[in-house]
């Protein structure tokens, strides 16, 4: 799977898709992390855009540092951690495929479907690298799209409006490697744009067997960022792990 991250997270995409974000879905997000997450723990927020979990969990009390491969991204973070006065939050450009951390953190969290972005053998030594870095009995929370709902109810193609452009995305699904390809094609007034997704779709069975792989005890796997537990039609999945 080619690299496609580099040209797709851009200015636009912090313009169009990161910086409108919900802040009750952050929040959620955030207060869902807290709970298995020792109060004032260490934690490295893998793929972290902008720094919206990594801000408010150090709003929270817990040391944070968020690593992204973006630089515009991670200067961004940076300068809004500066503004809030967080000193126990910080920001690395890093990709993720070359992390060096070893027995440090608490926590580490991979949110919003940022795990899956390259080949089956990338992703793992990823997943590796993230259960190096925490320390004994640190937990892992990875949060990505259910496979099963994704297949269940394939939308092969959306038409919308944001704002004053339009956006149109085309799926395909290669069942060999579970990757969904997705065309974005964005046309405005003075704006015409084109992008290439490429995200590894995962099953909870397989996250399972990952996590189990890596040296992670599976503690629980939820669909729902208000604690539902996941089921055969949740969107998503969350799945907690402890280092053994």
């Amino acid at each position: 799977m080619t690299d496609w991250t580099k040209k797709y997270f851009d200015d636009f995409y912090l313009k169009y898709f990161l910086l409108n974000q919900n802040e009750e879905i952050t929040e959620k997000q955030v207060r869902f992390v807290e709970k298995f997450i020792p109060k004032g723990g260490k934690i490295l927020d893998a793929g972290c855009g902008i720094g919206r979990h990594s801000i408010k969990l150090g709003e929270l009390g817990f040391t944070v540092k968020g690593v992204d491969s973006s630089p515009l991204y991670i200067e961004y973070a940076k300068k809004d951690a500066e503004r809030r006065n967080l000193k126990n939050v910080s920001f690395c450009l890093e990709d993720l495929r070359n992390l060096k951390y070893k027995d440090e953190f608490d926590g580490v969290i991979s949110l919003w479907s940022s795990f899956g972005y390259f080949d089956d053998e990338t992703n793992f030594k990823i997943l590796l690298k993230f259960a190096e870095a925490l320390k004994k009995h640190g937990r892992l929370i990875i949060d990505i799209e259910n496979r099963d709902y994704i297949l269940k109810y394939f939308v092969r193609e959306t038409f919308r409006e944001k704002g004053e452009l339009f956006i149109l995305e085309r799926r395909r699904f290669h069942p060999l490697t579970s990757v969904v390809t997705t065309h974005r094609y964005i046309i405005g007034k003075s704006v015409r744009k084109e992008y290439l997704r490429n995200i590894r779709i995962y099953s909870a069975t397989e996250m399972i067997n990952l996590f189990k792989a890596a040296g992670i005890e599976v503690l629980g796997v939820f669909g729902d960022y208000d604690g539902t537990k996941f089921g055969e039609n949740s969107k998503r999945i969350i799945i907690i792990g402890q280092k053994s």
